[in-house]
């Protein structure tokens, strides 16, 4: 009996010594199996540029060459009554700019804008302090087709450069003060009715992707609206006519020389993608 049970005690070690490695060795497989399948797997995601990106933009406003007249807010009638300057200095507006992609790499893009501007001889409030007080004011509805060279087409921070032509409705309307030495001084007001001119645009600006489908962008835009089809019409017993930005020395508003309406913007707003393709590439 006292055999019997030695045997079995004996069998019953051996089967430990022979379970015990082997369940180690499950549990290690175990744990590399489950190492393996949790195991991070890492990719890379390359979007490529949006076919098509539409901005909206708020702008403002710095007059430049014969535009420019209000020096230091100090708006000069007499400069612009002899047709040496518009009259003008600052301006806000507002804008929309539509973005094609024309190759395979978003590089080249087609562009068209819509744009309205006001620019004004004192923008934040006249100067009651300056005896002059005329004032110059316009309005300038700006439509454009270009083509824009972007840098970076595909990555989250673009930077870009671009040209366009335009057309041009520009209104507004003049006051001229007259000192009337010896006697009191008196006003005359002008309406600058529509005008319709042709020019140019250049453009320089970046953009950042916030996301797919979204970003930011800020710019700055030079645009010389008249560089075609200058006029000056009419006669010196109008009130009412259209721009008079072609010389003509017997002309008042006209001037001896040609007169550019120039000005440039600063222009910041959001902008809208679409058309974005993504690609995952797996690292491990």
């Amino acid at each position: 009996m006292i055999s019997f049970i030695s045997l079995k005690n004996n069998k019953d070690a051996m089967k430990s010594k022979i379970y015990l490695p082997a369940l180690l060795l499950t549990v290690l497989l175990s744990s590399s199996v489950f190492a393996q399948n949790t195991q991070i797997k890492r990719y890379m995601i390359v979007r490529s540029s949006p076919s098509y990106t539409l901005q909206f933009n708020i702008d403002y406003n710095q007059s430049v060459f014969e535009l420019s007249g209000a020096y230091n807010d100090d708006y000069q009638s007499k400069v612009v009554y002899n047709g040496e300057s518009f009259g003008a200095d600052k301006g806000y507006g507002a804008s929309a700019l539509s973005k094609i992609i024309l190759n395979e790499r978003g590089s080249i893009r087609f562009t068209q804008s819509l744009t309205f501007n006001r620019i004004l001889s004192y923008t934040f409030g006249t100067k009651e302090t300056v005896a002059d007080n005329g004032h110059a004011n316009y309005n300038c509805f700006t439509g454009g087709l270009g083509l824009e060279y972007n840098f970076t087409p595909a990555h989250r921070f673009k930077l870009y450069i671009g040209g366009e032509l335009n057309a041009s409705m520009i209104n507004g309307d003049v006051k001229v003060w007259f000192q009337n030495r010896g006697g009191t001084p008196y006003n005359e007001e002008y309406k600058i009715t529509n005008s319709f001119r042709m020019g140019y645009g250049v453009m320089i600006g970046s953009e950042y992707v916030v996301n797919e489908s979204f970003g930011l962008n800020i710019a700055a835009r030079l645009i010389n609206a008249n560089a075609f089809l200058k006029q000056s019409k009419g006669t010196n017993a109008d009130t009412e006519f259209q721009l008079r930005d072609k010389a003509d020395p017997n002309l008042k508003l006209a001037g001896d020389h040609n007169k550019k309406f120039s000005f440039y913007s600063i222009m910041a707003g959001v902008s809208f993608y679409f058309g974005v393709k993504e690609k995952r590439y797996k690292l491990n």
